[in-house]
């Protein structure tokens, strides 16, 4: 009889330990499988910010070099007379003004030297090439920023 319980006893410790190994498998492959979809979230916010980045830079070089504030939101330089007022940007733009709370993007205008593409301060006159930087902000903790430059000049 003894030897018939202490079978059982070992019986019931293997499955004991068993269990312990099936939980912490199925533990960590949950962890894995969450952590997976939280990169493939942030790689869609980081392809909704390259977006958002290129129609900023789309939308100012369709104004023109002329046209173009130099600066940032807080020392922006008019644009030349006989743009319109359609030129005037906010170049900080909040997650509200970007119709979504996931995003923040910044533009950044600055004078170029045509040649070196070195920044000029102050601006010449006439300018010939301005460079357009901006950067977009995904709110997720996983996302990184993404940044584009483009250089407009003239020929």
């Amino acid at each position: 009889m003894r030897g018939a319980s202490s079978s059982r006893g070992i019986a019931l410790l293997e499955v004991l330990i068993a269990g312990a190994i099936l939980a912490i498998a199925v533990v960590g492959l949950s962890l894995m499988l969450s952590s997976g979809q939280s990169l493939v979230m942030a790689e869609g916010d980081e392809r909704v910010a390259l977006y958002l980045a290129q129609q900023k830079i789309e939308k100012l070089r369709g104004l023109g070099l002329r046209c173009i504030p130099v600066g940032t939101s807080a020392d922006a330089v008019g644009p030349e007379p006989g743009c319109g007022s359609s030129s005037q940007q906010d170049y900080n733009e909040t997650p509200a003004e970007l119709g979504s709370s996931r995003y923040r993007r910044l533009t950044v205008v600055e004078c170029v030297d045509p040649q070196t593409f070195t920044p000029t301060a102050p601006c010449p006159d006439p300018v010939t090439a301005k460079r357009i930087t901006v950067t977009v902000d995904p709110q997720m903790r996983e996302a990184d920023p993404i940044t584009i430059s483009s250089v407009l000049a003239l020929h």
